[in-house]
């Protein structure tokens, strides 16, 4: 959770990102274009609001299992075949840690619906951010309160917080990614302020996952 609320902290710009680097929100907008971070926002934005629907859900293990499957469906959407074929899905499958998944007709937990306005992924993010800080405040209220925990009820919890971890670690990525261009700016400025000025152009081309 305290992560979670890092980043949260770090997508509303003025950070010093891990003691490396100030990242500006102009910083942000500069390396995540709407053109690119497009899927990202959407799969962020209604990943946020499904999210809020499911932490409704009064039982651990049911909540987990659902938690699960809205994960699915959030790593689904952003993949290249769900690009080209819409919201729909065809047969079953098999994931890597074992759970089935129908693939036909719509998603099931995660709330897809057309947006007719651009959204911003930086404060779409930090809005999923302070989501997820409240998945985790749910899973710590009950832990505390029907502990221990059945085998079952911590199955699940790893396979969702296996899941989760992987965003975390993406976005930490492309953080550091942020801060490292930044740090090559402020050294290119203190060698020659003039040619750092005039010619700067960003050391790497990213290839930002989504």
């Amino acid at each position: 959770m305290v992560s979670w609320h890092y980043l949260h902290n770090c997508f509303r710009g003025g950070m010093v990102f891990c003691n490396t680097a100030l990242i500006s929100a102009e910083d942000m907008r500069s390396a995540w274009t709407e053109e690119k971070m497009h899927r990202r926002t959407l799969q962020f934005f209604f990943t946020g609001t499904s999210l809020a629907t499911i932490l409704e859900i009064p039982d651990t293990t049911d909540f987990l299992k659902t938690l699960i499957h809205l994960l699915q469906e959030y790593e689904a959407f952003g993949t290249a075949e769900a690009r080209s074929k819409s919201i729909f899905f065809k047969g079953r499958k098999t994931t890597a840690d074992g759970m089935i998944i129908d693939e036909q007709g719509e998603y099931t937990y995660l709330e897809v619906r057309h947006i007719p306005f651009a959204l911003d992924y930086t404060i779409t993010a930090s809005t999923f951010c302070e989501m997820m800080c409240a998945v985790h405040e749910k899973l710590r209220a009950s832990f505390l309160a029907e502990r221990p925990w059945t085998l079952f009820t911590i199955e699940y919890f790893q396979r969702a917080d296996n899941r989760i971890k992987k965003i975390l670690q993406m976005v930490y990525k492309e953080f550091e990614a942020i801060a490292r261009e930044t740090m090559f700016k402020e050294l290119d400025y203190l060698i020659d302020p003039m040619a750092a000025v005039t010619s700067f152009t960003p050391r790497h081309d990213h290839d930002w996952e989504i």
